[in-house]
């Protein structure tokens, strides 16, 4: 079986997200996409994020009915802060008879190989890059005799920022790039007030 590995802050996961995952089942890329919360990307300031628990139930919520969506949330069990290579072993470990195939955009494909052991990633998993509005997927020369295991897909692009969604939701309105089950979790637990 062939699963996408789609790790992220998801604070809060919008329809961007789940629109990226669907096409990835829809077109075969994989079987089954796995979104998983970061408790702790260690490129971004810890203050800003809401809780795991609410997190999470975000994410649960905008899964229902998406089928070949599923949750995972291995990277609680790991030490922080986190690295993707740990959490692609923890996975391989767990789950040996997978194929696991890691989800970026051409924003992190650009600075791939400033990641913690990218060169393992490259050569023990699979990479599945998709566009991202205004990153253009180069290849850079350390990264051009690694790149047997990636593939680029021609993903729908959404112009979606959680941040301004955070914004929009702090001012009192209702962004209309998240699904309505997610903007009443958050509305309703006061998560980004």
């Amino acid at each position: 079986m062939k699963v996408g590995i789609y790790s992220g802050s998801f604070n809060p996961v919008h329809v961007g997200h789940i629109a990226l995952c669907d096409y990835l089942v829809q077109e075969g890329a994989v079987d089954e996409v796995w979104l998983i919360r970061s408790p702790l990307n260690p490129l971004k300031a810890a203050n800003t994020l809401a809780p795991d628990a609410d997190r999470q139930q975000m994410l649960e919520i905008a899964i229902e009915g998406h089928e070949g969506l599923r949750t995972c949330c291995i990277e609680d069990t790991l030490p922080r802060p986190n690295y993707t290579i740990n959490t692609l072993r923890a996975l391989q470990e767990t789950h040996p008879d997978v194929e696991f195939h890691l989800i970026i955009g051409t924003d992190n494909w650009l600075i791939f190989d400033k990641w913690r052991a990218y060169d393992e990633i490259l050569i023990d998993f699979h990479l599945i890059v998709y566009p991202r509005p205004g990153y253009e997927p180069t290849t850079t020369e350390t990264l051009r005799s690694l790149t047997e295991n990636v593939r680029f897909v021609d993903a729908p692009q959404f112009d979606i920022s959680s941040t301004e969604i955070r914004m929009a939701i702090a001012q009192g309105e209702e962004p209309e790039m998240i699904d309505p089950k997610v903007l009443n979790y958050i509305k309703t637990n006061n998560i980004y007030d």
